[in-house]
């Protein structure tokens, strides 16, 4: 008689294991091991090539007090927050758009959204560089002065450095958000929201107690990718700054402050360490983006 697998004699599905192994295999030699390398060698001596020393914690307790470092975390965490906020905002706004169109026009209104995000960022970056160029840059002449405002100088100016990092980043993933909050809109429940209508909730209501709550899984997926991908910012600001943090690194992020550090400095334990470094920020904000829905619903929805 054919024994069936219990709790006490657990069965292990060899077939599961075999389609999974291949992800697991390609993250362990692409993710863990330059991981755990660029670890060992933050706990090195400035080094490349020839011998090093272990220095430890060194290069940890050097951020502490460096404040190059510090100014990177702060612009990162304010182009994170105001990427994720605009964009995603944009995105629903422009999903409901969409959806208030002809269906003929859905199709081609999103994939043209969609644009900016499949180019590679290093053009994307180059195309903006027309867009910041002074005042005959595409901004100021479309926009800005069609205002009545003064030239601004987005690629030297302090005060407009970062929001120029930003607007390229919100141009770029603005489309895909949308095209993923379309697709979580199109799931909603038909017979919920029109037995909301009959019981007289407005548009709002509908919007606040129903749809947000039924996209929220969606909302928390774009969020994270948008946190992550910010986090590793690189190509943008390095087309548009050549490598510098810009005027007073005003747009000076992490990814960038580690590739001075390695690169053009040559600290490579150094620059291992503000590498390594982002993984904690990076975790705390994800965390925060995780815990945020059940807070809301806590204290909004019910």
């Amino acid at each position: 008689m054919e024994s069936t697998p219990s709790a006490s004699n657990p069965s292990w599905n060899w077939g599961a294991i075999g389609l999974a192994a291949p992800f697991f295999l390609f993250l362990l030699v692409f993710w863990a091991t330059p991981l755990g390398n660029g670890f060992a060698q933050s706990l090195e001596s400035d080094t490349l090539f020839g011998d090093s020393d272990f220095v430890g914690f060194t290069h940890y307790a050097a951020l502490a007090e460096d404040s190059r470092y510090w100014k990177a975390v702060f612009n990162t965490s304010i182009f994170t927050l105001a990427t994720v906020s605009v964009s995603l905002g944009l995105a629903v706004l422009l999903a409901h758009g969409i959806r208030l169109c002809f269906k003929r026009l859905q199709g081609p209104i999103t994939f043209a959204l969609m644009i900016p995000g499949l180019c590679p960022p290093t053009v994307l970056a180059l195309l903006f560089l027309l867009v910041f160029h002074g005042k005959e840059g595409l901004l100021n002449q479309w926009v800005i002065h069609p205002l009545g405002f003064e030239t601004v100088n987005w690629l030297s100016d302090p005060d407009f450095i970062l929001s120029a990092i930003v607007i390229q980043a919100v141009w770029r993933w603005t489309g895909f958000m949308t095209f993923f909050i379309l697709c979580a809109l199109n799931t909603r429940p038909a017979d919920v929201l029109e037995a909301a209508e009959l019981d007289g909730a407005s548009a709002w209501q509908r919007f606040w107690k129903i749809s947000l709550p039924l996209v929220t899984p969606t909302l928390l997926f774009c969020a994270i990718y948008l946190i992550v991908d910010c986090f590793a910012q690189f190509a943008g600001s390095y087309v548009l700054f050549g490598g510098s943090g810009g005027s007073n690194d005003a747009g000076l992020l992490l990814v960038t402050y580690a590739y001075q550090k390695a690169f053009v400095g040559g600290g490579f334990g150094s620059g291992a360490a503000v590498s390594l470094s982002i993984v904690p920020w990076l975790a705390g904000m994800l965390v925060l983006v995780a815990i945020a829905p059940s807070i809301l619903r806590k204290g909004r929805w019910t």
